[in-house]
């Protein structure tokens, strides 16, 4: 049964890991979401922890990639409390990352710092979470300011980002924490410094080749450091990441690049093309709810559209309050999110403590029951073996009376035999002695008679000499034989077998063959063999009379080798089923007595076809 069960709970495991990586092939699309709650609800009914942690995970990064944060945010959490329950918190420092992720894309960066940190503690041999831990607390830390210390954290992630070199993306990932690096420097002022320090550690040709996103992100970082020291070189730059950014639809840097070429516009005193390109930009954040960068383009806007100042700085504060309070609400939001879900987590762990309980004293009530049960059973089995236990020894009893019997009948069979066999010796010595002594000297005179007569070759004389001698030859022949033991042990015990023949074919219509083979010496078989050999037929032939409803019985004795009897004893009586057990002691008792001979015992029956007993008993 236990085998069975981790079988069981093995193919579920399997069945999981199979979804799961059938859910990868569709990563963030439609199916990856069904794939992951089909996971997500067999994991609930087969109590699967680790299945539901990995479920719950990917649906949050589902709802994370569609910008539902509220609904990522539900999930992880729900992650998070289930990777908590159990020992070792396994997957933890991701879910604790991705939360962390999360909070910093919803300007939350001090939670977002915080939570990175929980990841980073937990994220022991996770290399590859290790450092988007750095990385995500430098990116917390630029967020609120602290330029110094974001610093710090990125070239932690650098020398994290050392120890994955066998990571596909690599070079990518690289390059980015690079242009972080940069940004932090462009945001102290230090532009030039922008320029050397991407110029030394970046491969701008390498990297345009493999990712074309992060190239025009450096490329980006380096126009804008230019165009920061008023180096006209950077509208070339900003051309070519926009002609990217345009080709492949990458609306992130679409805004960028637009922001930048309308605030290169503003330098250069070209404020028609400035406010064209800054419009584009604002229409293309606000439609893809990139706000923080709107805000920054409505300050340009004013700037490059004086007549319309008052417009856009409404505008401005309209949208920076409202930003405000969403970023409240999705605080409170997610607080709220936490509270449910601890609550739910609280609610649950009540009703499986009341649920134990229960079943602890379902379980306590059972054994109780079961017990009292076993009690009555072990009674009533112990009451009906002693019952069983007295008849056995009543028949014990009685097969040691019917032995002593036999065994008289035997000795009174024996001494009757020697009763004749002595008679027969004293019959053969009157025969050979006595008569056959007279018949020749009868014999004898006359011939002498007839010879001094000379009547010995008279025909009808000589004749009656003749049948005188042949007399004489009967009679010795007959005083021999009775001088043998025609009745030795074997004519004893085939005797005692016909006599039972006899006493069934009395009051039944069974007709009896024997067939005893001229090859058996009973005299080197003991009385002890006999007596046994004579209760299982005796055994056999009772159960053949009450239940074969059998017209014929046959039994033959023979020997197989020197020192073994064979005894088949065959009827073609109604049979039975040998597989079905047998309430009766009879075959039970046969088997017992060849097992006390040291002989073999087999029973071959079918329905309607008879019965045959073979028995093998050495001597």
């Amino acid at each position: 049964m236990q085998n069975i069960k981790e079988s069981r709970k093995q193919f579920e495991i399997n069945t999981r890991n199979d979804l799961l990586k059938l859910g990868n092939k569709y990563a963030y699309e439609k199916k990856f979401y069904e794939i992951n709650k089909i996971i997500e609800n067999k994991a609930e009914s087969n109590k699967d922890t680790i299945g539901n942690i990995y479920a719950k995970t990917n649906i949050g990064l589902y709802y994370f990639n569609l910008f539902s944060n509220d609904s990522a945010y539900y999930y992880f959490s729900k992650a998070e409390k289930l990777s908590l329950q159990l020992k070792g918190n396994p997957h933890i420092c991701e879910i604790f990352q991705y939360k962390a992720d999360l909070l910093w894309c919803q300007k939350d960066f001090s939670a977002a710092e915080t939570t990175a940190i929980k990841s980073l503690k937990n994220s022991k041999g996770n290399n590859i979470v290790t450092y988007s831990s750095y990385l995500t607390i430098a990116n917390a830390l630029f967020g609120m300011n602290n330029y110094d210390k974001s610093l710090i954290y990125y070239n932690k992630a650098l020398i994290k980002l050392e120890e994955l070199k066998k990571l596909k993306q690599y070079n990518e990932l690289k390059t980015q924490t690079y242009n972080y690096i940069a940004k932090v420097y462009q945001k102290k002022k230090l532009y030039q410094k922008v320029i050397e320090y991407l110029k030394i550690n970046v491969n701008l040709i390498k990297i345009k080749k493999t990712d074309l996103i992060t190239y025009s992100h450096v490329v980006n970082t380096i126009a804008y450091s230019k165009l920061k020291l008023n180096d006209k070189s950077s509208l070339l730059l900003f051309k070519e990441v926009e002609k990217i950014a345009d080709s492949i639809k990458f609306v992130p840097t679409q805004v960028e690049v637009k922001t930048y070429m309308g605030e290169y516009y503003l330098i250069q005193q070209d404020k028609v093309k400035a406010s064209t390109y800054l419009k584009d930009a604002q229409k293309l954040a606000h439609k893809n709810n990139i706000f923080e960068d709107e805000l920054k383009i409505l300050k340009l806007l004013e700037q490059a559209n004086p007549n319309l100042s008052n417009f856009y700085s409404d505008r401005y504060i309209i949208l920076n309050d409202s930003l405000q309070d969403v970023e409240r609400a999705t605080r409170d939001k997610f607080a709220r999110i936490e509270f449910e879900t601890d609550e739910i987590t609280n609610q649950k762990e009540i009703v499986s403590k009341e649920n134990n309980l229960l079943n602890k004293r379902i379980w306590i009530i059972s054994v109780f029951g079961l017990l009292s049960l076993l009690v009555i059973v072990l009674w009533f089995m112990n009451k009906s073996q002693k019952a069983k236990t007295r008849e056995l020894l009543l028949k014990q009893e009685q097969q040691k009376a019917n032995e002593a019997i036999y065994q008289l009948m035997i000795d009174q069979q024996q001494q009757m035999e020697e009763g004749k066999n002595i008679e027969k010796q004293r019959i053969s010595l009157e025969l050979h002695d006595g008569v056959m002594g007279k018949l020749s000297a009868v014999r004898l005179n006359l011939y002498a008679a007839l010879h001094k007569e000379n009547l010995i070759e008279n025909e009808v004389f000589s004749k009656q000499i003749d049948e005188i001698q042949e007399v004489e030859k009967e009679i010795r022949t007959i005083a021999h034989d009775l001088s043998s033991k025609l009745f030795s042990d074997n004519a004893n015990f085939i005797g005692i077998v016909k006599e039972l023949f006899t006493k069934i074919e009395n009051h039944s219509q069974i007709h009896f063959t024997l067939e005893v083979s001229e090859a058996v010496n009973w005299d080197l078989i003991n009385n002890s063999i006999k007596i046994n050999l004579y209760r299982i037929l005796q055994e056999a032939l009772q159960n053949i009379e009450k239940y074969a409803n059998a017209k014929n019985v046959c039994l033959t004795m023979s020997l197989i080798e020197s020192n073994e009897i064979n005894i088949v004893i065959s009827d073609d009586g109604i049979g039975f089923d040998t597989n079905k057990k047998s309430n009766g002691i009879g075959i039970k008792n046969m088997k017992a007595r060849i097992v006390e001979l040291n002989g073999k015992f087999n029973i071959k029956s079918e329905l309607h076809q008879g019965t045959e007993i073979n028995l093998t008993i050495p001597f």
